[in-house]
């Protein structure tokens, strides 16, 4: 019995801190960091935007683009046949969703409706020369989010019931589209796009016109020399718009 107790003995030196005190780091680990240092990772600055960031959302031309979506439903869509005394002998058409013809890019695909400020000056016919724009032309392009139907769903016009439309009963408008076997409907708007005109020589503008996005809730996202717009309507007949085909004749 006497051998484990000198062993014990002889072993207990060694043990320098104490068991039940907290263990501290050696005095290297436990110096405080050189002046001017952090332990932590350093914060970066945000960068600047940069130049076709900031083109693209010019804060000068934001009211416009958010005045624009706010009154452009009283302006009416440019192929509605409506009016107070109807001209045609026959049922005046509704404006209708389209497709867009592109095939690729942010609008392939995509069910529209376009609205305009001055729907006289729009060119629904193709004629032989361009129409030009007056200051002042605005034209906003509803986005809808397009939902498959059953064909026998969609009612046939003219004569038919009116169809309900995605800014309510009182909007004289088609949201079915027909594409050979498929019908579409445009069931919610997914956004706008916006052109407008003002003095060709404002600067920052694109000869005089400004484009923008929004959003269904009405944030400006968009506003100023846009270049996927601009890329776009430069080759656009009638300055920086397109015009669309008429209704076709029943």
């Amino acid at each position: 019995m006497r051998l484990p107790l000198l062993l014990l003995i002889v072993l207990a030196p060694g043990c320098s801190q104490p068991l039940d005190e907290p263990a501290l780091p050696d005095a290297e680990a436990a110096q405080p960091p050189p002046a001017g240092a952090s332990s932590s990772t350093p914060a970066v600055a945000p960068s600047a935007p940069s130049p076709v960031e900031a083109a693209e959302l010019d804060a000068r031309f934001v009211p416009l683009i958010a005045a624009a979506f706010r009154d452009y439903g009283g302006w009416g869509r440019v192929d509605d046949e409506l009016r107070w005394a109807p001209w045609l002998c026959r049922l005046p058409m509704p404006g209708r969703a389209r497709m867009s013809a592109a095939e690729v890019g942010g609008h392939a695909r995509k069910l529209y409706s376009v609205f305009a400020r001055h729907r006289d000056r729009y060119p629904l016919v193709q004629g032989a020369e361009p129409v030009s724009q007056p200051v002042g032309q605005v034209l906003v392009k509803e986005s809808y989010h397009s939902e498959l139907v059953e064909k026998g769903a969609a009612p046939e016009l003219p004569g038919a019931p009116r169809p309900e439309s995605p800014r309510g009963p009182e909007d004289h408008f088609d949201p079915y589209l027909r594409e050979g076997d498929r019908v579409y409907r445009a069931s919610r708007l997914a956004g706008a796009y916006v052109v407008l005109k003002v003095a060709p020589e404002t600067p920052g503008t694109d000869a005089g016109w400004v484009y923008g996005t929004v959003t269904p809730e009405g944030e400006v996202t968009s506003a100023g020399r846009v270049a996927s717009c601009m890329g776009c309507h430069e080759s656009a007949r009638h300055e920086r718009v397109f015009g669309i085909a008429a209704a076709p004749q029943p």
